[in-house]
């Protein structure tokens, strides 16, 4: 078991133990998010509640992600908005349709998700435990886990479902599908729902790769949601969001009480809307990161790892090692990271997922890893240092 008191000293200078390289939290924050903060100084500052329904913050997203404020809907981050609104979705859509009453009570498939096998696993997990039907498409790690969005084609036509695509992917960090792939789809399979998890789409240059968010007032078959705990670096403010049709939000909203997010929440969302500098700085940020990881884990023989878009690395033994025994020689040095249980009928026992830390952090992670697995090879590669960075 690690002990902080014990082992705090073998860390070096801009490296807290125990260190969780394993939740994908964000690392740096919104300059202005700062500055907000300083200017909190009495007592008496926070004895007032924020607006009823966050209009703020929902104007402020609306603007950034061209809707209007009656798409978006706001939550204490992702998880909560996906345990609330899928549920919610799938019953409406069985109770819809007689015949999908009927599939539902025979064989629990009256409207299945529909997602990639080695995605986010939680929402597939929670739909199989709640006796819902999930089909899975196969990633091929041989194929660098690329999305073959003709196979998805194939099951739509044999009927409709909830299309659930993390993009990026987590944990592959690759991105699965884009707009021209998507929206012939969306036009073709209007019985069908698409849900695109953007968690972590800011790590992506909006210039290589168009976001998903703007379709929605064109399509109502199509939700996106979004989070302020990665690229924003808020995970400790708990913002989440969700973009759909304005009925749907309607629904959701009335399953909830006013004041949902708290007036240091919705001011600090608004606050890192507006900084125009931060999401540039924090694609340098994870660019530099994921180079880090990616010449210290080549020089560790048996070790593979793939093409990440987003803020951590997805690595595989090649030679017989497991994750976990990974994990746990990690976790006795004060350092956490992320495995995966067997879901579904599939076993990812070879797999690992590591998020970015600060420089820092990183190098210290490589070098816990090479200790851990008697790698003889440095893993201290030069550090790649970022082509631009606003003065903070």
């Amino acid at each position: 078991m690690f002990s902080p008191m014990q082992d705090r000293a073998s860390a070096p200078v801009g490296v807290t133990l125990p260190l969780n390289l394993g939740l994908n939290d964000g690392t740096y924050a919104p300059q202005r998010c700062i500055d907000l903060l300083r200017r909190y100084t009495e007592r008496t500052d926070f004895r007032n509640y924020s607006s009823p329904d966050n209009a703020p913050l929902r104007e402020a997203i609306a603007a950034a992600d061209q809707v209007s404020p009656e798409h978006v809907f706001l939550h204490n981050g992702t998880g909560p908005i996906l345990k609330l609104a899928i549920p919610y979705l799938l019953k409406q859509r069985v109770l819809d349709s007689p015949r999908r009453v009927l599939r539902h009570v025979v064989k629990r498939d009256g409207f299945p998700i529909i997602t990639p096998r080695f995605t986010y696993s939680k929402v597939p997990k929670k739909a199989a435990e709640g006796g819902m039907h999930v089909d899975m498409l196969a990633l091929d790690p041989g194929d660098d886990f690329r999305f073959d969005v003709s196979r998805l084609e194939r099951r739509l036509e044999r009927g409709a479902g909830l299309v659930y695509i993390v993009n990026p992917n987590n944990p592959t960090g690759n991105v699965l599908v884009q707009r021209n792939e998507l929206v012939p789809l969306l036009e073709r399979y209007p019985e069908s729902r698409f849900w695109i998890d953007e968690a972590y789409v800011q790590y992506v240059d909006p210039n290589t790769h168009d976001y998903f968010a703007s379709l929605v007032p064109r399509y109502p078959n199509l939700l996106v949601s979004r989070t302020f705990s990665f690229a924003y670096g808020l995970a400790a403010v708990r913002i989440g969001y969700l973009l759909a049709k304005p009925s749907f939000v309607t629904d959701l909203e009335r399953q909830l009480t006013d004041y949902r997010l708290g007036t240091l929440q919705e001011e600090l969302g608004v606050a890192a809307l507006e900084d125009a500098e931060h999401l540039p700085f924090i694609r340098e940020q994870a660019r530099v990161g994921r180079e880090q990881l990616y010449a210290g884990l080549s020089r560790i023989p048996g070790l593979q790892t793939f093409p990440s878009q987003a803020n951590f690395v997805l690595g595989r033994f090649t030679d017989g090692r497991r994750g976990a025994e990974l994990k746990a020689k990690l976790h006795q040095r004060g350092v956490a990271i992320k495995v995966f249980e067997p879901a579904n009928g599939q076993s990812y026992d070879a797999y690992f997922r590591l998020t970015l830390g600060l420089p820092a952090e990183n190098e210290f992670l490589l070098a816990q890893i090479a200790e851990v697995l008697g790698s003889k090879a440095s893993v201290h590669a030069s550090l790649p240092r970022p082509t631009s960075a606003p003065s903070r």
